[in-house]
């Protein structure tokens, strides 16, 4: 079993005037996943408390100075995630409901009969503590799937989604390449949810546009002190991934110093807070993505070529949406789905002209320029349906290939664009399903999938896009 890091440990304050006291409590507490700290006033406890936050106060009412009362408010008031406890030798039932009320989550009457009060108050609180967080992470990770793209994929990405399902059990690191917007965080998300560390942290830090100086803080976390403004210890990304996974978004923007840094937590899975002396464990799987090339960046010198070797040992290639223009429909019909019910609009379908301005268009965004496109158009919509007035100038000043050069296209040529969009249209409306489709169109079924693979069309793409979540 890995030697637990400070991050993960429980800090529990004990204040108590009384030394005897303090001690039997300190006995009662004292774990080796925990860390207790012991004051004998309230004055010294929120001097600890300044320093670094506690999971748990543990503290006498009747002190001499500030009261057990009032330390509670003063908790409550500045870290209400602090869990407190009251104990008290004159306690009385207008007493414990008073500390209540404050926000205190138990009251303890002293003289305690047995030691094993404070036990097993301590370890009913840290566990309703424990449990509320794991719930708090459950829902902050269900908001986050549910505002990603899904993994929505034609033939264009069929290999990366069988490539995710191979590698996310193995224990690797993955580099993630890939123009800007074409969801590689997703990816990432992707790989972490089907790996053994699924049910552990999934963190996520973009190393471009930081100074040195804070992305090194971010990552490693720093004591206080460690340089002005450092009033407290805290912890980086690193700590916070520990048993999980952390995402180096843009690893190509990372300082060529701060690159060596990387290299050495790659190597010796440890890494020093700034300004710590400490080696601390380095227990994540580590994912970089980047729209760069690095191997052209480590040709001129930009990037060290050890590192690359170390984050390209699994590397995962996320294809441009122009290439992958058959998804367009499935994932414009996700936006528009998603993007309607936060907006309280009625949106639910694209007008074929709308669609085939979506697939005239080059994306140069590519999925974040299709969001976005789609949430503007949801926003100025009128309708059930998105028209060509909803989209952006842009897409609208778009020239269909009948139109290019102002000349008239081959007949070939329109009549393939015709039949296209009138399938796509047919099969929308459908909702994927190909034999209503080939009974809508009066095309014969067989004629109908053959029409479908010679254009590229994926049923299957429409189906998950319009069904409901």
């Amino acid at each position: 079993m890995s030697k637990l890091t400070s991050a993960e440990k429980k800090r529990i304050l004990i204040v108590d005037d009384e030394e005897p006291s303090r001690e039997l409590c300190r006995l009662a507490v004292e774990q080796s996943d925990r860390e207790v700290v012991l004051c004998p006033d309230a004055e010294k406890a929120l001097e600890e408390i300044g320093k670094g936050g506690f999971d748990l106060v543990l503290t006498d009412m009747v002190m001499p100075g500030i009261t057990g009362l009032e330390l509670l408010e003063r908790i409550k008031a500045e870290r209400s995630d602090t869990a407190v406890l009251l104990m008290s030798g004159k306690g009385s039932i207008q007493a414990a409901v008073q500390a209540m009320r404050l926000g205190a989550e138990d009251f303890i009457e002293k003289p305690f009969p047995d030691p094993e009060v404070v036990a097993l108050a301590v370890n009913r609180t840290l566990r309703a503590r424990r449990l509320e967080e794991e719930n708090r992470q459950l829902r902050r990770e269900l908001q986050q799937l549910r505002s990603q793209p899904q993994l929505i994929g034609g033939e264009a990405m069929s290999g990366v989604l069988r490539t995710i399902e191979r590698i996310a059990p193995l224990d690797l690191t993955v580099l993630i390449t890939g123009e800007t917007g074409t969801g590689k965080e997703v990816v990432a998300r992707r790989i972490h949810a089907l790996s053994p560390r699924a049910d552990k942290p999934f963190v996520a830090i973009n190393c471009g546009g930081l100074p040195e100086g804070l992305l090194e803080s971010l990552l490693f976390g720093h004591e206080r002190g460690a340089f002005t403004g450092a009033v407290k210890r805290t912890a980086g990304y690193f700590e916070k991934a520990h048993h999980g996974t952390i995402l180096l978004d843009e690893i190509g923007d990372m300082p060529l110093s701060l690159q060596v840094k990387l290299l050495r937590v790659l190597q010796e899975k440890t890494f020093h807070r700034v300004g710590g002396e400490t080696a601390l464990e380095a227990d994540c799987r580590v994912i970089a993505s980047t729209h760069r090339n690095l191997r052209q960046m480590v040709a001129e010198g930009k990037f060290r070529e050890d590192l690359f070797y170390r984050l390209n040992v699994l590397h995962l290639h996320v294809p441009a949406l122009r290439e992958r223009r058959e998804d367009i429909p499935a994932l414009a019909q996700h936006f528009l789905r998603t993007t309607s019910a936060r907006l309280g609009k009625s949106a639910s379908g694209l007008a074929p002209e709308a669609l085939d301005c979506l697939q005239a268009h080059d994306w140069p965004g590519n999925i974040r320029e299709l969001e976005n496109a789609l949430e503007r158009a949801v926003a100025l919509s009128c309708g059930d349906q998105i028209e060509v007035r909803d989209l952006p100038e842009e897409f609208r000043s778009i020239k269909r290939p009948a139109e290019e050069g102002g000349e008239v296209a081959r007949y070939s040529r329109a009549k393939e664009e015709f039949e296209r969009r009138y399938l796509t249209s047919v099969l929308q409306k459908s909702g994927g399903n190909v034999a209503a489709a080939a009974q809508a169109s009066g095309i014969p079924r067989q004629n109908f999938y053959l029409k479908l693979k010679k254009f590229g069309i994926n049923p299957a793409i429409m189906r998950r896009g319009s069904s409901s979540e």
